[in-house]
């Protein structure tokens, strides 16, 4: 038991690591390129933090497990809304580019609303895993076109600062220093869950209750670790689009893809417990967010509470 506790203080010390340097490399990304960090988290930031989402998912769905498939992803945004960006505005309110904000938000609600609808004959099948990837397309073209726009900006305003932006040696040297940030993470997250759930079985902890707690919030790791980085560094941009960007691409990428290999089977406790807490957390992040163009820390505690709420009443379902 010794050597699983090491290991999972390794991982916790890997995890935070590694979020300190993926974000360093997304700061230095949004300098070079001039790109704002709202784009830059619902891109590269928020499609890297969201891997361990799709890999554990597609490898459950291939295996059989499909119901695991959606809970996970669907756990997924409900922690990252109401664990990670209710943590972030709580810890340190801030405002954010109503553009950006408002049109990730719309595609957002779309998305789900598209899952409701898919999810009505209580299965997501081959079909209609068609429609979830024309909207990861739609949303990958969105981002192009926000990434081309800003770039085109860019040019026309600072073409010397371009030029020495494009420094060869310089470029490798964050891809790399990016790359191993996200691994360290990931093995980091691997690490914290799996000695995570050992520990936490020999004290005596239900096996319920690790999956609801440990496990569910294994995936999201990167996404908090990464968020709550960045607004320790000041870039708040970061953390908002990283969690809106993960959310989109938890219901369109991992349960999508997911749903190639098998069907997914949509449990009533899907319906009756975890998409309408899903559809409450996002309604209290968006809503007043759009209106005022700003997250309050009021707002950040009520969506840990209601998070707290939803933990809980999972727990006194295996209990």
């Amino acid at each position: 038991m010794f050597i699983k506790i090491i290991l999972f203080l390794i991982g916790f010390v890997l995890i935070t690591k590694g979020a300190d340097i993926f974000i360093n490399c997304t700061v230095d990304i949004g300098k070079k390129t001039k790109i704002s960090e709202i784009i830059l988290g619902a891109t590269i930031v928020s499609f890297a933090t969201t891997l361990p989402e799709l890999t554990v998912s597609l490898f459950a769905s291939l295996d059989g497990h499909t119901t695991m498939s959606l809970g996970n992803a669907v756990g997924s945004i409900i922690c990252n809304t109401g664990l990670v960006l209710g943590l972030v505005a709580f810890i340190s309110p801030f405002s954010v580019d109503k553009k950006m904000f408002f049109s990730k938000s719309v595609l957002l609600l779309i998305c789900v609303i598209l899952l409701l609808l898919l999810g009505i004959d209580k299965s997501i099948t081959k079909i209609d895993s068609i429609l979830l990837l024309t909207m990861l397309a739609i949303y990958m073209y969105s981002n192009y076109k926000s990434v081309v726009e800003k770039g085109s900006k860019s040019r026309i305003n600072n073409t010397s600062k371009v030029k020495g932006n494009n420094n060869l040696g310089e470029w490798v040297k964050i891809v790399l220093l990016f790359a191993l940030g996200l691994i360290m993470m990931v093995l980091g997250s691997r690490l914290l869950v799996d000695n995570g759930v050992i520990i936490a079985e020999w004290i005596g902890v239900p096996q319920g209750v690790i999956s609801l707690t440990v496990i569910a919030l294994g995936t999201s790791l990167p996404e908090l670790v990464s968020s709550l980085t960045a607004i320790k560094k000041n870039h708040h941009a970061i953390s908002v689009g990283n969690i809106l960007g993960a959310n989109i691409l938890n219901i369109v990428s991992v349960i999508g893809i997911s749903s190639i290999p098998n069907d997914i089977p949509i449990l009533s406790q899907n319906m009756r417990i975890d998409f309408p807490f899903m559809i409450v957390l996002l309604l209290i992040l968006i809503l007043p967010t759009i209106k005022k163009n700003k997250l309050y820390r009021f707002q950040g505690l009520i969506m840990l509470i209601v998070y707290l709420i939803y933990i809980g009443i999972l727990y006194t379902m295996y209990i």
